[in-house]
């Protein structure tokens, strides 16, 4: 819907919604009341003093109620800057205005919030006498009333547009008595890309609102709808003097924790020393375990993991939880206290994917040093089933390292074949299993190995040739130092849910299989060359060809964020054509990690490919529509999904998430005719649950 040149438009633009009352809101949540029963208008003063309409005034004074007298002064004086009250008020009481009975019957129904009596009464009224006509400011009281419900309604369920054209046809809603609705309208433009008329409608508020409270949220709507820049700006609109100043310390802050939080995840960014002191400050004057973390995570990644341990076990006092722990058992490994961190991470294994991808990273490194360590049995013991159950190679291959340094070349063996059997192209465990097989005597199981890997590791074929010095065959030190895990294929990490004929369970089974789909859509070209990439930590430095080979191996190897760096690396220095290639598998990287936003902006640093384009715009969409049905954003899905449509033909599976995101909606037509699509495809099974679902919804089986 197109908003041309409109009441919202102008009054936005404009920082003032100049022709708009402001007024102060009634109680209880009711619009504001500024009619009257009786027509006649206050005669024309003399001079400037404007012809201004007091009935509703006046009879609100008769009936004695201050709070609507007040309001309605309010919005008299924002209509007419010259105009004063009458001095009489005070003197009115009921019973000296003379009332019609049917239009107080009308306004008490009105202050009742009955608004759909008013007007059955007005019909019938009218039906008995044609010439009857209802106050016009009941008529205007009763549209304004009714116009703020659709705004609410269409706001509630993410319908922007229709948010926006409501507004604009009833600009008399734009006022600070309905400053919910002025929230909304900016949220509005928000929604539908507009952050500037955002920003413009919150300094609206900031400028001509007065009650402190008020003020202060629509600071705090601000922070999660605009740029924190913007909202820095907002800030200097702060009261510092009169009856109610403000106070808005806490928006200060929140941005100053989001500065350092940023800072944190970015060891190329440095937080200022002031912003750095408001979160010791916020870790000082709370016992949350918020502003803690923030300040533990960024001293690990700025180099200062002692102090990070410190704060994270501030955090894991005050229940900062599995980020917590996951941030004590990281700085423990930095210290390389790695038996400390190993004991740590072990009972937290359990408690979130990222606690499993830690300790995974400490054991491995506790098993990986060299020399190796004298290790407990009941250390291996609990290492082994967990590398196991998780099916991790580089725990394989740490314990084959382990068992091979000490003189366990049968177990070493087995451990290098099992790394091979859950990572076929890891060459540091093809080369462990040849040195094992070597030391095992064992010459045809030896020939085979050298046979299968002779071309795609030299080290391989150099041991083959015999070119290896015995003695450097005693001991061999696995890779130091061991990479950074990142976290495996979501579906080793997920539940499937058991009873899939229920239609919550199958929506569940549909959303995982569509994410691997996703996953294995977002692979990119295979690598060629060494896969030595597992090694590699730091890619500053490397040529822009070698990034971007990096890149592509760390994929392979499922190391999306690190492969992201590689990639980064290539963007900077590369060619155009390198540039293309290294941007286009950052987004798949990014697309990986379900990062879309991300991956959204990583594509625009190069061009691509006219088919390029296209597949990562529906992989974009595709994935947002799961995120926003995942978060019950059924609205924000179906939009996702027909955004996508247009671009390419739309997938069974995506289809049937459209179908419950009707479904959830109570759209129960439309969610029949996407589940008689699928229907139609041969998907009969799954289109037969959502039927089923949409049947016993409509015809609810009565016990």
């Amino acid at each position: 819907m197109r908003l041309a040149s409109s009441a919202i438009t102008i009054a936005v633009l404009g920082l003032g919604f100049a022709a708009i009352a402001q007024q102060d809101s009634p109680a209880g949540g009711q619009p504001p009341a500024s009619p009257s029963p009786t027509p006649n208008a206050a005669p024309a003063p003399s001079g400037n003093q404007p012809q201004v309409d007091e009935s509703a005034l006046r009879y609100f004074a008769s009936q004695g109620d201050t709070r609507r007298v007040n309001a309605e002064i309010a919005r008299l004086r924002a209509l007419y800057p010259n105009w004063t009250p009458p001095s009489d008020l005070s003197q009115l009481s009921a019973g000296t205005v003379t009332i019609d009975p049917i239009v107080e019957r009308l306004w008490n129904l009105y202050k009742e919030d009955r608004i759909a009596e008013v007007r059955a009464a007005i019909a019938e009224r009218q039906s008995s006498d044609p010439n009857w006509k209802p106050p016009e400011e009941l008529v205007t009281a009763l549209d304004t009333v009714e116009a703020r419900r659709r705004l609410t309604n269409a706001s509630d369920s993410g319908q922007w547009r229709t948010v926006l054209s409501v507004a604009t046809e009833n600009p008399n809603l734009l006022t600070c008595v309905n400053v919910d609705v002025l929230w909304r309208v900016a949220e509005a433009f928000a929604k539908t890309e507009q952050p500037n008329r955002t920003r413009d409608v919150y300094t609206y508020l900031l400028t001509n609102c007065a009650n402190p409270g008020e003020r202060l949220a629509t600071l705090q709507k601000a922070l999660s709808l605009l740029p924190d820049n913007q909202v820095a700006d907002l800030l200097q609109f702060e009261r510092k003097t009169g009856d109610e100043p403000d106070n808005f310390d806490s928006i200060r802050e929140e941005l100053a924790r989001r500065r350092v939080e940023r800072a944190a995840n970015d060891d190329k960014m440095t937080a200022s020393a002031e912003d750095l002191a408001t979160v010791e400050r916020l870790t000082r004057n709370s016992d949350e375990p918020g502003p803690v973390l923030v300040l533990a995570w960024y001293n690990y990644h700025h180099g200062n993991p002692a102090r990070a341990l410190e704060l994270f076990k501030t955090a894991l006092d005050r229940n900062g939880g599995n980020k917590a722990a996951e941030g004590y058992a990281m700085s423990l490994r930095a210290l390389e206290r790695l038996a400390e961190a190993e004991v740590f991470a072990y009972d937290w294994r359990d408690k979130a994917p990222e606690n499993m991808k830690i300790y995974l990273d400490v054991a491995t490194a506790l098993l990986a040093q060299d020399p190796p360590p004298r290790l407990e049995t009941r250390i291996v013991s609990r290492i082994v089933p967990v590398v196991t159950s998780q099916r991790f190679p580089d725990g394989a291959q740490a314990l084959g390292w382990f068992s091979y340094n000490t003189s366990q070349f049968q177990t070493a063996r087995d451990w290098f074949r099992q790394a091979l059997s859950w990572r076929a192209d890891d060459e540091p465990s093809a080369y462990g299993l040849a040195l094992s097989t070597q030391r095992l005597n064992d010459r045809a199981a030896f020939n085979a190995i050298v046979a299968q890997w002779r071309d795609r590791s030299e080290r391989i074929a150099d041991l083959a040739a015999g070119t290896t010095p015995r003695a450097a065959q005693q001991r061999v030190a696995p890779p130091q130092p061991m990479a950074p895990l990142e976290p495996g294929p979501q579906e080793s990490m997920r539940s499937v849910p058991v009873r899939a004929g229920t239609p919550r369970a199958f929506v569940e089974h549909t959303t995982t299989a569509v994410e691997q789909g996703f996953t294995t859509a977002t692979a990119g070209p295979r690598a060629s060359g060494s896969r030595n990439c597992l090694m590699t930590r730091n890619p500053d430095g490397l040529a822009p060809n070698a990034a971007l080979a990096l890149g592509w191996c760390l994929m392979e190897a499922n190391r999306p964020m690190e492969a992201a760096s590689a990639f980064d690396q290539a963007i900077r220095r590369g060619s155009a054509r390198t540039r293309e290639e290294a941007a286009y598998g950052k987004s798949l990287a990014y697309l990986r990690k379900n990062l879309t936003s991300e991956a959204a902006v990583a594509a625009a640093q190069a061009p691509q490919t006219g088919p390029r384009r296209v597949e990562l715009s529906a992989s974009i969409l595709g994935q947002r529509a799961l995120a926003a049905y995942r978060d019950g954003r059924y609205v924000e899905a179906i939009l996702a999904l027909s955004e996508r449509a247009r671009i390419v033909p739309e997938q069974t599976d995506l289809m049937l998430i459209r179908g419950w995101s009707y479904f959830k909606l109570g759209r129960y037509n439309d969610a029949e005719k996407v589940f008689r699509a699928v229907q139609r495809t041969g998907y009969s099974d799954e289109a037969s649950v959502g039927l089923n679902a949409v049947l016993e919804a409509r015809y609810p089986v009565r016990q």
